[in-house]
């Protein structure tokens, strides 16, 4: 809702925090620095608390992690409307409890060690679940103390797999679940920028999931099984550009709001899928970046969530590439144009 008034104090504080979001000048500090330096400089930045206990490069994405979860749990805090803001935490609910349900599916760790946290992408702090109350539910396959939304999505995905043994069902069952959940909350609490940020990923997702398809010769129950409704782009759009050069999909987009991707999928190779992601990240800054004329609303709580995100991709990228001694002109390549 634009020039909600109850967002006046939220909106002040998250204008003084944009004052500590990443520059072209520190980015460049960073490029310069091997992977140990790139520690020093992230010393000397928003992320200072969140990496003090990373001695290590190697060790950074505990320090990410961190500063995602403080991101979060600070915009959170600020907004009135609080629910809103915990959906880009309940995602991370989401994305534990696919991995607990299928490690437990797959009886991982029967008759040997049990996997790690880490061994099963785990991440805790950043939800609004901690990681030992999902860990429970899964194991004792009683979801009494999960919110409904999660528990139905769970017994979904249960049975999915039961039904036809493909792991790939569980994903696409939480999946769902989880974009049906954030739309839903969005619509109900009455947020139509929400919402529609909503469907642009759903859109961007279902752009990337047509090029995997594609590119890996599948047909259309694929594309069916692998689609996630809610988003503005017709399974039809899809359905129709399957069996036709890349370039037809193209010149579909280009003059929508996906125009952007246009000159990306004209030029598709796989060695190419981390530029159609970068495309994908500045459709959605391009979007967030009209929540910077509202005055008070939701908007600018979004825009900071999202650039913080993108921050983050940006770090992590960067460390990694250093560590795998990827050069300074390759790896400018990598980033997000918002910083680069």
């Amino acid at each position: 809702m634009a020039d909600d008034t109850r967002y006046a104090y939220a909106v002040a504080r998250i204008r003084g925090l944009e004052t500590r979001l990443l520059d072209r000048q520190w980015i460049e500090r960073l490029l310069a620095e091997d992977a140990g330096g790139a520690l020093k400089v992230l010393a000397d930045s928003a992320f200072q608390e969140a990496i003090a206990d990373v001695s290590r490069p190697e060790d950074l994405e505990e320090g990410l992690v961190r500063a995602l979860a403080e991101t979060l749990s600070t915009v959170s805090a600020l907004s009135p409307v609080p629910a809103l803001i915990d959906l880009f935490r309940v995602r991370w609910d989401f994305r534990n409890l696919k991995s607990l349900v299928k490690a437990s599916l797959l009886k991982l760790g029967e008759g040997g060690v049990e996997p790690s946290r880490l061994e099963l992408g785990l991440t805790d702090g950043v939800g609004t679940i901690e990681l030992g109350v999902l860990e429970k539910a899964v194991q004792d396959e009683d979801y009494v103390a999960l919110p409904a939304v999660l528990t139905d999505a769970a017994r979904t995905a249960t049975e999915a797999f039961r039904d036809n043994g493909e792991l790939a069902g569980v994903d696409r069952a939480l999946d769902r679940a989880m974009w049906g959940h954030l739309l839903a909350t969005a619509r109900e609490q009455r947020s139509e920028f929400l919402a529609g940020y909503f469907q642009v990923e759903i859109d961007l997702l279902n752009i990337r999931t047509f090029v995997r398809v594609k590119e890996a010769g599948l047909d259309r129950t694929d594309l069916l099984r692998a689609f996630v409704p809610g988003g503005t782009l017709d399974l039809s759009l899809l359905e129709a550009h399957l069996g036709e050069p890349i370039d037809a999909f193209a010149r579909s987009l280009e003059y929508g709001r996906y125009g952007a991707l246009a000159p990306v999928l004209r030029e598709w190779t796989s060695e190419r899928a981390h530029v159609l992601e970068l495309a994908c990240d500045n459709v959605l800054l391009n979007y967030v970046e009209l929540a910077r004329t509202i005055s008070y609303g939701i908007e600018p709580l979004v825009a900071f969530v999202l650039v913080r995100q993108i921050e983050i991709k940006l770090v992590r990228a960067a460390v990694a590439a250093k560590l795998d001694g990827v050069p300074r002109e390759k790896l400018e390549g990598r980033l997000r144009a918002v910083h680069v």
